[in-house]
């Protein structure tokens, strides 16, 4: 693949940027079109990015203790990777955190910032894919790449064609983008942005969690992974919110 874009710039790291920042312009729009101050909005996605490159890595660690031997190692970047869901998990409770301490209602500025989460992870899986990792099972099917023997895929599966799981994640993280936007439009109650990114993530992450790679250790009972179980929960969670959403709405 392509780890690195132009001479030491990494592609993944690229692409996260990229997404933080494109993230927090469209952020300050949309919380401006909403009634949020500027200021607000800028200093609630600054929270989040920071909570969530904490999150991603923190995550990764706890989920795989085993792999840092001496302990220390977990602070070396380098080593190891991220897990994105420690990102997304982090990153809502920054901003109910931020919301609480600031007198902002939450669903307020969960509708602002929900879309650009999903648009980031539809750019960071890009990045995913031109790295070599998160990659999905073998297959012998038409949509199989063969990753080189540079990055982990290859070193995992060397001259195997494996599933471009990193782009099913991908395309699923803008199809929500795209469906969160349209369906704003027919229906702006508050909580309701933020409910259906729970539901509509939470699914696509579990439909390609069926064909992403994993070792052994990380299938939990009943045959779910750690984060087709937390997309379970997202899904709930986010059915919960739609309720009361609606229900605000009618009794408002």
């Amino acid at each position: 693949m392509h780890p690195h874009l132009i001479g030491p710039v990494k592609s993944f790291g690229f692409l996260l940027a990229l997404s933080f920042v494109v993230g927090i312009v469209l952020s300050v729009r949309r919380g401006r079109s909403r009634g949020l101050d500027q200021t607000v909005v800028m200093d609630c996605a600054f929270t989040v990015l920071v909570a969530s490159l904490v999150g991603v890595r923190v995550f990764f660690v706890l989920t795989h203790l085993s792999e840092f031997d001496p302990w220390y190692e977990m602070f070396m970047l380098w080593r190891g990777g991220l897990t994105l869901y420690g990102g997304i998990i982090s990153a809502i409770v920054a901003v109910v955190w931020f919301c609480r301490r600031g007198g902002v209602p939450f669903l307020q500025m969960a509708d602002v910032m929900a879309p650009q989460v999903v648009l980031g992870i539809g750019l960071t899986r890009i990045g995913c894919f031109l790295n070599g990792c998160c990659y999905g099972r073998p297959t012998d099917g038409p949509f199989g790449v063969v990753f080189p023997q540079s990055c982990p895929a290859g070193w995992d599966h060397p001259n195997e064609a494996l599933l471009p799981a990193q782009l099913f994640a991908s395309l699923g993280g803008f199809v929500v983008w795209g469906l969160l936007l349209l369906w704003e439009r027919a229906d702006d109650r508050r909580g309701g942005t933020f409910g259906r990114f729970l539901l509509f993530y939470g699914l696509t992450r579990f439909l390609v969690d069926l064909v992403r790679d994993y070792e052994p250790g990380a299938v939990l009972s009943m045959g779910l992974t750690l984060s087709q179980a937390i997309s379970l929960s997202l899904m709930i969670v986010g059915t919960v919110v739609l309720v009361h959403s609606r229900r605000d709405a009618v009794h408002g």
